[in-house]
C-alpha cells in the first residue's frame, strides 16, 4: 500500500511543471528586481512618461523606488543652471507604497515588470543602485534624449544580462527621428508644443535606431517584454502587474487656456489682419489692419528668433544648427516699427516703403534657401514652420501692395491711401 502511494505521490510530482529559480523560494536570493512604467501625464515635463526600479530585499522587506528623473525647478540657482543647459538630474530613493500612491493620486496607469534576473545579477544591480544614490554619486548632467531616466534603467539592465537588451537593436532601424516622438508627445500644447519644437534643430531630425528609441519609458516596456536572457532563451520579463489604471481623460485632449487663447489671437491678428487689408483694398482703415498683421507677425518672428539666438549660446546642443534661424530671424523685430506707424498713422515715409517691401521679399527667399537646403545634408523637420513664414511674408506683401503701402511698379510708393483715395 505504502509502495503504490509513494508511485502515485512521485507521478503527480512528476506531472507538475518544472519550476524556474525565480520561483523556487530556495534559490530566489535577496533582491527581486522590477521596473516600474508610468504612462504620459498632462503635465508637460511629465508628455513622455516615467520609469524607475523597484528593489524589494527579502530579508528586510523593503521596497525601494530608485529614480533617475528627479529635478528641482523650484531652487532659483538650478533654474538658472538649466537656462544655460546644465541639467543637473540625480537619484532618489523613495518607498515603493508612497510612490504608488502619489502617481496613482494622479490617475496614471503604472505596470510592474518584475525581471527575469539570476540572484548575482540582482544583488548587483542593487548593489550598483545603492552606491549611484550615494550623495557623492546621485547627481548626473541629463541630456534628454541621450541620458535621462529611461537610458539609465536601459543600460544597468542590458549591461547585467550581458547585452541582451541592446542586441540587435543598436543596428535596427525604425524610419523614425527624435522629433517624430517629440511631436507626438506635445499634442495638445498649443504654444509651448510648437515652441519647444521650433527651438529644437538639426540634431534631433537623424534616423535613429531602436536602441536610441528606447529613450522612452513605452519603447523600453515593449523591448523588455520582448527580450530573452540565458541558453534557454528565458523570457527577461519574468510577471508583468497593472499597478494601477488610468483614470480622466486621454492625455493631450485637454489644452490649456491660455494656450490655446494665444496661438489662436496671434494667428487671427496676422490672419484676419492681412486678409482684411487684402479685401478692403486703398484705404485707411485697411492700411492699419495691415499694421495689425505686421505686428503680430513681426512680434511672433522676432521673439522666435530671439529664442533661438539665446539658445545659441547655452549647452542645450539639441537646439544648435537650427534651420529656423533663417525662417524667423531676431531682425523681424524690426517689423514692429513700421507696423506701429500704419496703425497709428495709415502710411509709411517712401523710403520706409520700399525697405520693408525688399525685406519681406527677401524673408520669402529665405524660406526658398531652407526648402533647398534640404535637399542636401540639412533635413530638419520644420515644414510647418516654413508654411507658416511663408503665408505670413506673401500675405504681408500682398496686404501691402493692396492698401497702397508698397508698389511693385515703376512708380514710387505714395500715401495716397492715408487720405482716402485710390492708387493709379
Amino acid at each position: 500500500m505504502r509502495r503504490h502511494l509513494a508511485l502515485a505521490v512521485l507521478a503527480l510530482l512528476a506531472a507538475l511543471p518544472a519550476r524556474s529559480w525565480a520561483e523556487d523560494g530556495a534559490d530566489e536570493g535577496r533582491y527581486r528586481i522590477s521596473v516600474l512604467t508610468l504612462e504620459p501625464g498632462e503635465e508637460l515635463f511629465a508628455r513622455f512618461g516615467h520609469i524607475a526600479f523597484v528593489v524589494e530585499d527579502r530579508e528586510t522587506g523593503v521596497n525601494k523606488v530608485y529614480n533617475f528623473g528627479t529635478f528641482d525647478f523650484d531652487d532659483a540657482g538650478l533654474r538658472l543652471k538649466y537656462a544655460r543647459g546644465f541639467l543637473e538630474y540625480w537619484l532618489s530613493v523613495t518607498s515603493y507604497g508612497s510612490t504608488v500612491r502619489h502617481y496613482g493620486s494622479l490617475g496614471r496607469e503604472m505596470v510592474k515588470r518584475e525581471l527575469n534576473l539570476t540572484p548575482a545579477q540582482a544583488e548587483e544591480v542593487a548593489r550598483r543602485l545603492e552606491e549611484n544614490a550615494l550623495p557623492e554619486n546621485r547627481v548626473y548632467m541629463y541630456r534628454h534624449y541621450l541620458d535621462n531616466c529611461c537610458t539609465r534603467i536601459r543600460d544597468l539592465v542590458d549591461d547585467v544580462t550581458g547585452g541582451a537588451v541592446r542586441s540587435g537593436r543598436d543596428k535596427e532601424p525604425t524610419g523614425r527621428t527624435f522629433r517624430t516622438w517629440t511631436r507626438r508627445a506635445l499634442r495638445g500644447f498649443p504654444v509651448m508644443g510648437p515652441l519647444i519644437l521650433f527651438s529644437l534643430g538639426t540634431p534631433i531630425d537623424r534616423p535613429i535606431t531602436r536602441w536610441e528609441e528606447e529613450f522612452l519609458p513605452e519603447v523600453l516596456s515593449e523591448d523588455l517584454d520582448a527580450t530573452v536572457v540565458g541558453k534557454d532563451r528565458a523570457p527577461l520579463v519574468a510577471k508583468r502587474k497593472i499597478v494601477a489604471r488610468h483614470e480622466g481623460p486621454l492625455v493631450g485632449t485637454s489644452p490649456p487656456g491660455w494656450e490655446l487663447a494665444v496661438s489662436i489671437g496671434i494667428l487671427s491678428l496676422i490672419a484676419l489682419g492681412f486678409g482684411a487689408a487684402i479685401v478692403l483694398g486703398p484705404r485707411r482703415v485697411a492700411a492699419r489692419l495691415a499694421g495689425v498683421g505686421l505686428f503680430a507677425w513681426g512680434f511672433l518672428g522676432g521673439f522666435g528668433g530671439l529664442v533661438l539666438v539665446l539658445f545659441m549660446c547655452t549647452s542645450h546642443f539639441d537646439t544648435h544648427w537650427n534651420e529656423n534661424l533663417l525662417v524667423a530671424p531676431i531682425l523681424h523685430f524690426w517689423l514692429l516699427g513700421p507696423a506701429l506707424k500704419l496703425l497709428f498713422k495709415a502710411r509709411l515715409r517712401e523710403r520706409t516703403g520700399a525697405i520693408l517691401k525688399w525685406y519681406l521679399a527677401a524673408s520669402l527667399g529665405l524660406v526658398l534657401v531652407d526648402l533647398v537646403l534640404k535637399i542636401g545634408p540639412f533635413s530638419q523637420g520644420n515644414y510647418e514652420f516654413l508654411a507658416l513664414a511663408a503665408a505670413s511674408n506673401a500675405l504681408a506683401l500682398a496686404a501691402l501692395a493692396r492698401a497702397g503701402i508698397v508698389s511693385f511698379g515703376r512708380s514710387p510708393v505714395t500715401s495716397s491711401a492715408a487720405s482716402g483715395g485710390r492708387t493709379r
